[in-house]
């Protein structure tokens, strides 16, 4: 994490309720004002936190936003655009060809291609999906930028603090929040966040400092099981995000996924993570935010 200061962790605190809030207006006095800051230091900071300026970041985040409709949806282009805060087709396609080099229409296209890459036959580390509604969590999380794999020393330095704070147990829920699609967002910008529950009565013991805590929206989520090895997962997700999900008759409600992870597979010492990341078999829940299942059910995962 890119520092553990109590102001540190509240602009990181504002930059995840801007996520969660794209489509308002969000100014900067207004976010300074959310964090108890003047509008410099604001500014300062969270371009030292987060790489990019408030304002570059919620323009960036709405881009992708529209970006990832085009990809995982059939939406048309300027539905895509109005969804990302844009008033016209022709302003969308100009900013979306200054970013990614190609009109919207040429991006679908050329993302699909790439999916075909996917596997055709299910994995068989997946289980059969199910429809659950997540409930609001508290989640106390470690951020990482970067490659989701890279997220493993984040999910280390959670496992050993949340063993030192009491708050991992054999019945905490640990996530793994991945707020971007690193097919989308450039990699050093790409955001996965390591996190475990917190329930109520659980407080921090004294003298130690939280990474930092935030709350996450519950809703209606696909849910797939998957039980296999670390480096299966990326394969297990393309083929529900690229074959699985555009037959499903699902309606994507948010381009945030989650993981839901058995607590025994948070590394707490180096060793463990070493072997979480050669061969150990993992047990983890795929989620996908939908708005409605189809009133013929869910098609079989395999």
């Amino acid at each position: 994490m890119r520092g553990r200061t109590a102001k540190t962790a509240t602009i990181w605190r504002v930059a995840t309720w801007m996520r969660e809030h794209l489509d308002e207006p969000l100014g900067t006095p207004a976010l300074a004002a959310r964090a108890g800051m003047s509008e410099r230091h604001f500014h300062r900071l969270f371009f030292k936190t987060l790489g990019e300026t408030p304002m570059a970041h919620v323009q960036r985040l709405r881009l992708e936003r529209a970006a990832s409709w085009l990809v995982y949806t059939d939406f048309p282009v300027i539905d895509a655009a109005l969804g990302g805060g844009y008033e016209s087709r022709e302003g969308f396609t100009r900013i979306f060809h200054a970013r990614f080099g190609c009109t919207p229409r040429e991006f679908r296209k050329r993302v699909r291609e790439k999916a075909r890459k996917a596997p055709l036959r299910c994995p068989p580390e997946l289980g059969s999906p199910y429809e659950m509604t997540l409930p609001p969590m508290r989640l106390a999380a470690w951020p990482h930028f970067g490659s989701a794999l890279g997220a493993a020393t984040s999910w280390l330095k959670l496992g050993a603090w949340g063993r030192k704070t009491g708050l991992l147990t054999p019945h905490t829920l640990a996530v793994s929040v991945l707020f971007d699609d690193e097919g989308v967002t450039p990699t050093p910008f790409s955001r996965t966040d390591a996190a475990l529950v917190m329930e109520p009565g659980w407080s921090l013991p004294a003298g130690l400092a939280m990474p930092f805590d935030y709350d996450l929206p519950g809703g209606r989520h696909l849910v797939v099981p998957y039980e296999g090895v670390f480096d299966r997962l990326v394969g297990a997700w393309n083929y529900l995000a690229f074959r699985w999900f555009p037959r499903s008759g699902l309606a994507l409600r948010n381009t945030r996924m989650l993981m839901l992870h058995d607590p025994h597979d948070v590394p707490v010492h180096p060793k463990d993570l070493c072997q979480i990341l050669c061969a150990r078999i993992l047990r983890c829940r795929l989620c996908i935010p939908v708005d409605s299942v189809p009133g013929r059910g869910l098609p079989p995962i395999h």
